[in-house]
């Protein structure tokens, strides 16, 4: 009942029978092991009948689970990874068997790439270095303290190992098959980092001619200071013009061992001309003795006009609230800005500013003129669970559709829970810039958006359809073309981009520049004027014609927003949260613009048609603006195929010199279909390239072979009695001659052209063919020579649909 199960019953012997089986059930304590040793119990024949007794009629029956209870210790994982100077490595031993003992073993180092005393410290092979497992203990960690130096290594390794084991238990204990594990050091913390202190920097510029004023530039490097680093800082123009706005330097910057910061002065000069802040750009190039590594590589100089600006200002600060509550800013004042509708800068000579009844008056006295207004934004990230809030950035960041210098902000610049706040400078009725003043930061509402994520503060890439469906001539406004259909949901802060050609670097790939015209030709990141195609995703159109009257008040106003920007949200479905962007192409364009390709796949619809696939490459990217991501946004790419499947005239693409595409590649089979692998090596393809008919009415086909063997197909060879031929079972009279036309003087995986030329003519060639060629292999150590020194094989099988009439 504890060890076994005990048994008692009859052993019947039927005539001519002189054995019989029985079975004893052994109870294995497997759920809590105890090392018993071995033990006995017997088995005892008793009360014979028609018969007698022999010898032996008792055997004893020894249970020993010395081995499988006994305790056994090893590791848990073979791998364990840690970081310097993230404290001791803990590897973690278990033990199992029987744990009601006190168990202990030795775990002891074996150094690597990585070294005692100067990487970590020695557990040595004594008794020092024992872990000790009491009654019911089944996890000990082996703690490896790690050295914390500030020299920069790249990854080093070395071994724990046990060793030793022992036990209270009169059999002892044992190692299981993980006796040791590799311990693997990374040194992140130490890598050298050569930056700029902060990529934004403002200066002053002189009051008077002759003047300069001085910003002085700290380049800090961070990690393993013990080698020496070269790197050029140098200046860029942006608004500001170098000579006429401020010096221009490059120089280098040498970091000499133990050195950490080093400083660049650029010097401003007095240019006077009123005007708008202006902007230049410092750049820091890659250590010259490629040690350390360059981060934060750019800074922008924002040069301050002190002393151009008109006596004009605002009389009271503006305010930001949301384009949705424009016409009835008091009574929505309170409450927070709506997520993923754009928000607006309303200054106190604003007629719909609250207290406009009071500031009208004095906007008017000091000749403000709205209109020419002045405006920045300034965005920051969401505060954080404890209260701590990010510095507000500039968003000085333009994309092709949108600007960050009108009244209004797109949302895309901002999420649920984004601060936010604008800038705006006065103008008189002179053009006479004034005094810029801010509004009070506001928070974007985290429960009140235009289109929500399904569960709240989450973002990501929700699935997206597409679809490419052939248009008929019946269609009046794009007859014969094909439809490319891509529809995804929309998510607030969501700017969604479709593009053939893959996505990346959307700092400039967003950006009005031009590279993104010249890369991107199928794409929603083309306006209806850069687009090259006969159409577009964006139209000229500012508004969805299906859609009656506009969703929310200023929707699809040009008098906040920009033209561009409604363009764009013109593919905006705001009621059902949905982007649906479209756009018509031809063939042409898809396959030359668009990046497609056309593949046969080799169907055969009947006996002058097949099949044709076109397949286009489609990349959607969901991009959510990020004040603290690098590049300023942040991205989920996702990529698909579109397939649009017809049918074409095989004899008349025959005919205009069309052959099959690179990827219908067809490999060597057996008969039956299997792909053939002769000892694993025996791999090749053809490729047809060429089909004719000659003066006298025969077939002429040309096709390519790839061997990727070592060797070359023969016609024959004098050790095999076959020959490579070429038969048809749809033209079973007909013959065909083959040969050889020209071969790469090589037995590495040479290509080889081939004809084969009917010897008869027919009306109708379309069949299935079989071209049979013998591979011959060559030694690796043998050299090409004529005729060629090689050992055949069994021939391979290509079968080759054509269709093909005279």
């Amino acid at each position: 009942g504890v060890d076994y199960v005990g048994i008692s019953r009859n052993l019947d012997f039927a005539p001519g029978v002189t054995m019989q089986t029985f079975r004893v059930t052994i109870l294995d304590d497997l759920g809590q092991p105890v090392l018993e040793g071995p033990e006995k119990f017997e088995l005892v024949l008793r009360m014979p009948m028609n018969g007698i007794l022999g010898e032996p009629s008792k055997t004893a029956i020894i249970i020993n689970d010395s081995i499988s209870d006994l305790p056994q210790v090893q590791f848990r994982h073979a791998v364990y990874v840690g970081n310097e100077n993230s404290g001791p490595i803990s590897a973690m031993v278990y033990r199992s068997g029987d744990i009601n003992h006190k168990s202990t073993v030795r775990c002891y180092s074996r150094q690597g790439t990585a070294q005692v005393m100067m990487d970590f410290n020695e557990r040595p092979n004594t008794d020092a270095s024992i872990i000790t497992f009491l009654s019911g203990e089944i996890e000990k960690p082996c703690l490896l303290v790690l050295v914390d130096d500030t020299e920069h290594e790249e990854e080093e390794e070395l071994r724990l190992v046990l060793g030793s084991p022992k036990s209270e238990s009169p059999f002892g204990a044992s190692i299981g098959k993980q006796n040791e594990t590799l311990i693997k050091i990374k040194d992140d913390a130490d890598r050298p980092v050569i930056s700029f202190e902060d990529t934004k920097f403002s200066v002053n510029e002189p009051k008077e001619k002759g003047q300069v004023s001085v910003v002085k530039i700290s380049v800090l490097r961070v990690g393993d200071t013990s080698k020496v680093s070269v790197v050029r800082v140098h200046t860029k123009d942006g608004s500001a013009t170098s000579g006429d706005d401020y010096h221009p330097i490059s120089e280098e910057i040498v970091f000499k061992q133990g050195d950490t910061e080093h400083h660049v002065e650029v010097e401003v000069l007095y240019d006077g001309v009123r005007e708008m802040r202006e902007a230049f750009t410092v750049h820091l190039k890659p250590d010259e003795n490629m040690v350390a590594e360059t981060k934060m590589s750019k800074a922008i100089i924002y040069i301050e006009e002190r002393n151009s600006m008109a006596d004009v200002t605002f009389p009271s600060i503006p305010i930001v609230i949301s384009l949705f509550s424009y016409d009835d800013i008091k009574q929505n004042r309170p409450s927070p800005p709506m997520a993923g509708y754009p928000v607006i800068c309303v200054t106190a000579c604003n007629p719909k500013y609250p207290d406009f009844h009071k500031t009208g008056s004095i906007c008017v006295s000091e000749n403000i003129n709205n209109t020419l207004t002045r405006y920045r934004w300034l965005v920051s990230a969401p505060t954080g669970p404890d209260g701590v809030t990010s510095p507000m950035r500039e968003v000085d960041f333009d994309t092709f559709f949108t600007s960050s210098k009108l009244i209004t902000l797109d949302s895309v610049y901002f999420q649920a829970g984004s601060r936010v706040q604008c800038a705006a400078r006065a103008v008189n009725s002179n053009g006479g810039e004034g005094l810029e003043l801010t509004s009070p930061i506001v928070s974007i509402s985290i429960d009140e958006g235009m289109c929500q994520p399904r569960v709240a503060g989450t973002v990501g890439a929700e699935p997206f359809s597409a679809r490419l469906r052939y248009i008929g001539a019946e269609d009046s406004d794009h007859p014969n073309l094909i439809k490319l259909t891509v529809t995804m949901p929309h998510i607030d802060g969501m700017l969604p981009v479709v593009s053939t050609r893959p996505l990346s670097n959307f700092e400039l790939t967003l950006s009005p520049d031009g590279t993104r015209v010249g890369h991107h030709r199928c794409s929603n990141l083309l306006d209806y004027t850069e687009v090259k195609t006969r159409y577009g995703f964006l139209t000229e159109a500012t508004k969805n014609p299906e859609i009656i009257g506009q969703t929310a008040p200023y929707q699809y106003s040009t008098s906040v927003r920009a033209s561009s920007t409604l363009r764009f949200y013109r593919n905006l479905n705001l009621e059902a949260c949905l982007w649906e962007f479209t756009s018509y192409y031809d063939m042409s364009e898809l396959l030359s613009d668009c990046g497609g390709t056309i593949g046969t796949d080799g169907q055969v619809l009947n006996l002058v048609q097949s099949f044709v696939t076109l397949r286009v490459p489609l990349h959607v990217s969901y991009v959510f603006h990020s004040p603290v991501g690098a590049g300023g946004w942040q991205h989920f790419d996702l990529q698909s195929e579109l397939r649009l499947t017809f049918v074409y005239d095989t004899a008349i693409l025959w005919r205009d010199g069309v052959g099959s595409p690179p990827e219908a590649e067809l490999q060597g089979k057996f008969g039956n279909g299997v792909e053939l692998l002769m000892f694993d090596v025996l791999k090749c393809a053809l490729y047809p390239t060429s089909m004719r008919i000659n003066g006298l009415g025969q077939l002429v086909v040309n096709f390519r072979t790839e061997a990727r063997f070592r060797g070359l197909f023969v016609l024959a060879h004098p050790a095999s009695l076959l020959t490579s031929v070429v038969m048809c079972a749809d033209h079973p009279g007909l013959t065909y001659n083959l040969s050889l036309v020209r071969s790469e003087p090589t037995y590495s995986q040479p290509i080889q052209q081939w004809t084969f030329i009917s010897d008869f003519a027919v009306r109708d060639y379309s069949g299935m063919y079989t071209v049979k060629l013998i591979p011959c292999t060559s030694p690796p150590s043998l050299e090409y020579s004529l005729p060629p020194v090689c050992n055949p094989r069994e021939p391979l099988t290509f079968d080759l649909d054509i269709r093909f009439q005279q």
